[in-house]
C-alpha cells in the first residue's frame, strides 16, 4: 500500500499510522460521505496457501459481521471491510487519542482512580461483547485508547480470530508471531480456545500494568515471560504500590487465577468491583481535554441516566414480528431453506435466522411440526444460530431436535453425531463445563465403537475433548489425550498437516506447563 492508493473505490489512503503485527495501518478519507476513517490491512502473506486465505477471509468476514452488530461507543464503528491487493483490509472510525501503553509510559504509573476508570470502562465494553458471545482475544495496551474526553476505545475485537487457534498455540510455542503473548491467559495459551474468562485474564495483566507501570511477569525473554504466566503467581500490587487499595489488589489476583473456574464470573461483576474506586479523578494534563459547554454528549447522558433510574422496569419486550400474511408452500418452504443455505455459506447468519423463522411461520396450519420440510428448516434455524454463536438459542433448539432426529436417523448417523457436538459447544461456551464435558464423554463412547479411533470426526471431537479439559485446567487429563490422539493424526493426515501440528502444539505446551 502506498499514499494515494483508493480501495474499495472510495477510501483514500492519506497517512501511514504504523505496522502492527497483522499488516499495515492506515488514516484515510472516505470520498463518498466525506469523512475520516481508519484502514487496517492483514498482511497476505501470512497465509502462504490460497486455501489458508480463503478460510482466513471467511474467518475475517465474520469476526467482522459480529462486531458491527455491537452498539457500544467503547467500540469504534465498522463501516466496511474487503480484500485490496490480495490483503484483507477492514475499514472503521477513526479513534483519536492516546494508547495506553503511551500513556502508562508517560506516567508510570497512573493514579488509581484513572486505572480503575479505565479498567471499568473496559468492563462495559466487554459485558456488550460477551453477551454477543464475541470474545476479544488479544486485549493489551496497544489496542486500548484513551480519548480526550476521558472515554476508553477498544480497538481490534476479533482480528486475531482470523490466525485461528492453531496460529495461537503455535505463538505461544515459539514466543514470537502475532502481536505479544504477554496477556494471553495460561489456557489461551496452551489450547488456542478463547473464552470470557480469557479475556478477563488480560484484563488483570492491563490493570496490573496501569496501576503498576511494568507487566505482571515482564522478563527479558519473551518465552521465560509467558512461562511465569503458567508457573508464578503474580506479586500483590501492594509490594510494588502501597498506595493500591486492597479490595483491587484482591481483584487483580482474581483476575490472574491459573484457574478458569477461579476468575470473576463475568465483566459485570469486575465492573461492579471496579466503581467505587471511579471517583476524585485528578486531571491528565495533555492527554485529556475540557469538554465544550455545553457538553453535548454529557447532556443526553445525564437524561438516559435519570430514565434509569425510575422509568425502565420490567422485562425487555421482543420487538413482534409480523404473522404471515399467506400461508406458505412446500415449495416456498424448500426454496426459503436453500436460500438460507446459500446465507449461511456467505457467513450472513442473521439474515438466515430471519429467513427461517419467517418461513416456519409461514408453514403455521400447512404441515405438521414433525414433516421433514418443517424439520429441515427448525435444523438449519438451530445450525444458523450456533454459526451466529446464539449458544443458549441453539442449544434449546438441539435439545428439542436431537431425540427425533436420533430416532429417524439412529444415534450414530452422522447428522446426529455432528448435532450432539454443537450441543457439547453450546454448553461449553454457556459456561455448562460439566454437562458439557459429560455430553463430549457420551458422545466419544458412541462414536468410537462406530466409526473408529481415526474417522475424522472421532478425531475432532478427541481434540475438542482435550482442548476444554485444558480450557478447564485439567492438564493432567488433557496430556494423555492429546498423547495418544497425536499418533493417529499423523496416520490419517500427515506429519505436516495444519491439524497435526496443532496437536503437536497443543501438547508440547501442555508438556511445557506441566514441567
Amino acid at each position: 500500500m502506498k499514499q494515494g492508493d483508493v480501495i474499495g473505490g472510495r477510501y483514500e489512503l492519506v497517512d501511514y499510522l504504523g505496522r502492527g503485527g497483522y499488516g499495515e495501518v492506515w488514516k484515510g478519507f472516505d470520498q463518498s460521505l466525506d469523512r475520516h476513517v481508519a484502514a487496517k490491512f492483514i498482511r497476505s502473506d501470512r497465509f502462504p496457501t490460497p486455501e489458508l486465505r480463503e478460510e482466513a477471509e471467511q474467518r475475517f468476514r465474520r469476526e467482522a459481521r459480529v462486531t458491527a452488530r455491537i452498539q457500544h461507543p467503547g467500540v469504534p464503528i465498522i463501516h466496511d471491510i474487503g480484500t485490496h491487493d490480495g490483503d484483507l483490509y477492514l475499514v472503521m472510525q477513526l479513534v483519536e487519542g492516546f494508547r495506553i501503553d503511551d500513556l502508562i509510559a508517560h506516567h508510570r504509573p497512573l493514579p488509581v482512580a484513572w486505572a480503575a476508570a479505565i479498567a471499568a470502562q473496559i468492563c462495559a465494553v466487554l459485558t456488550v461483547a460477551h453477551a454477543e458471545s464475541l470474545i476479544h482475544r488479544d486485549l493489551k495496551p496497544t489496542n486500548l485508547v484513551l480519548c480526550p474526553d476521558g472515554t476508553v476505545k477498544v480497538l481490534d475485537f476479533g482480528i486475531v480470530a482470523v490466525l485461528g487457534s492453531a496460529d495461537i498455540t503455535q505463538i505461544t510455542r515459539v514466543g514470537e508471531g502475532v502481536g505479544t503473548p504477554y496477556y494471553m491467559s495460561p489456557e489461551l495459551a496452551v489450547t488456542g480456545a478463547a473464552s470470557p474468562q480469557s479475556d478477563l485474564y488480560a484484563l488483570g495483566c492491563v490493570l496490573h500494568e496501569l496501576l503498576a507501570g511494568s507487566r505482571v511477569f515482564q522478563s527479558a525473554h519473551t518465552v521465560a515471560e509467558i512461562s511465569r504466566h503458567y508457573s508464578e503467581v503474580p506479586a500483590p500490587l501492594r509490594s510494588l504500590r502501597r498506595d493500591v487499595p486492597g479490595e483491587i489488589e484482591r481483584l487483580v489476583l482474581d483476575l490472574l487465577a491459573k484457574n478458569v473456574a477461579d476468575r470473576p464470573s463475568g465483566a459485570a461483576e469486575v465492573y461492579e468491583r471496579l466503581l467505587p474506586f471511579v471517583v476524585a479523578l485528578p486531571p491528565l494534563p495533555g492527554t485529556t481535554a475540557a469538554a465544550p459547554f455545553p457538553d453535548p454528549l454529557r447532556m443526553y447522558a445525564t437524561v438516559v441516566e435519570r430514565i434509569a433510574e425510575t422509568a425502565l422496569v420490567g422485562p425487555r419486550v421482543p420487538a413482534q414480528r409480523p404473522e404471515a400474511t399467506r400461508r406458505l408452500s412446500e415449495a416456498e418452504l424448500l426454496a426459503a431453506n436453500d436460500r438460507a443455505e446459500e446465507l449461511a455459506v456467505q457467513g450472513r447468519f442473521s439474515q438466515a435466522i430471519e429467513l427461517l423463522e419467517g418461513a416456519i411461520i409461514g408453514a403455521r396450519d400447512v404441515l405438521p411440526r414433525e414433516h421433514p420440510v418443517i424439520f429441515a428448516l427448525r435444523m438449519r434455524l438451530a445450525d444458523s444460530r450456533f454459526a451466529a454463536r446464539d449458544y443458549r438459542q441453539a442449544a434449546a433448539e438441539y435439545d428439542k431436535l436431537l431425540p427425533q432426529l436420533a430416532g429417524m436417523l439412529g444415534a450414530v448417523h452422522p447428522a446426529v453425531l455432528g448435532c450432539r457436538l454443537n450441543q457439547a459447544l453450546c454448553s461449553a461456551a454457556l459456561r455448562q463445563h460439566e454437562i458439557a464435558l459429560s455430553r463430549m464423554s457420551e458422545l466419544l463412547d458412541d462414536a468410537r465403537p462406530a466409526l473408529g479411533d481415526r474417522d475424522p470426526f472421532t478425531l475432532e471431537l478427541r481434540r475438542e475433548f482435550g482442548k476444554l479439559l485444558a480450557q478447564l485446567g485439567d492438564h493432567e487429563r488433557a496430556r494423555p489425550e492429546f498423547r495418544s490422539l497425536l499418533p493417529d493424526m499423523v496416520t490419517v493426515y500427515g506429519a505436516d498437516h495444519p491439524e497435526t501440528r496443532h496437536v503437536r502444539d497443543l501438547l508440547e505446551n501442555l508438556d511445557r506447563f506441566l514441567e
